[in-house]
C-alpha cells in the first residue's frame, strides 16, 4: 500500500464528515506548521458496532506539498513505535492525549509483584491522501494502512 497518494484533488473536512467520518473534536492548529485545520474523530462500517469504529486525527493543509513538507516531521512524530508521547517531547501537543493508550502490565521487582503503565501510540502509521494528513489506528502499519485505505475510499466515493 502506498503511504503518500496524490489525485491532485483538494479535500476539506466537509469531505469526510459528508463521508460518514464523525468528528469529536477540532484541534487548534496555531502551532501545526503549514495545517488549516485539524480533526480528531472515528469512523466504522458499522457504526452501531463499537468493535468495527476506529479512530483518526485529520490534519488539512491547502495543498498536497504543503502537507508533504510541513505534515511529514510532525506525522512521524506522532506515530509507530517510536513516537514521542511526552508533553516535553512531542513536537505538536494538542490532541497529545487522545493520541495515547495507556495500559497496565504486571512485573517484577525483586520478590515484589508490580502493577506498570504502558503508554503506547494509538496510531502505528499515517497516510498522506492528497492535502489531508490521515494518523490511522492500528497495530502495525499494515492495519492503519489499511484502515487509512478504508476511510479514502469512502471519502472518494
Amino acid at each position: 500500500m502506498e503511504q503518500i497518494i496524490d489525485n491532485e484533488k483538494i479535500y476539506t473536512s466537509k469531505d469526510f464528515f459528508d463521508a460518514g467520518f464523525e468528528e469529536y473534536k477540532e484541534y487548534n492548529v496555531s502551532k501545526l506548521t503549514g495545517a488549516t485545520e485539524a480533526w480528531y474523530g472515528y469512523w466504522g462500517e458499522n457504526m452501531d458496532d463499537f468493535q468495527s469504529v476506529k479512530y483518526y486525527e485529520l490534519r488539512f493543509y491547502p495543498d498536497h506539498s504543503t502537507a508533504v513538507s510541513d505534515g511529514t516531521p510532525f506525522a512521524k512524530d506522532a506515530t509507530g513505535e517510536d513516537a514521542n508521547l511526552g508533553r516535553k517531547d512531542t513536537m505538536w501537543r494538542v490532541g497529545l492525549a487522545e493520541r495515547k493508550i495507556s495500559g497496565n502490565f504486571h512485573a517484577r521487582s525483586g520478590n515484589k509483584k508490580i502493577l506498570e503503565e504502558k503508554v503506547t501510540a494509538k496510531y502505528a502509521d499515517y497516510m498522506i491522501f492528497n492535502n489531508v494528513i490521515m494518523l490511522c489506528e492500528g497495530e502495525d502499519s499494515k492495519e492503519a494502512f489499511k484502515l487509512c485505505n478504508d476511510l479514502i475510499d469512502l471519502v472518494s466515493r
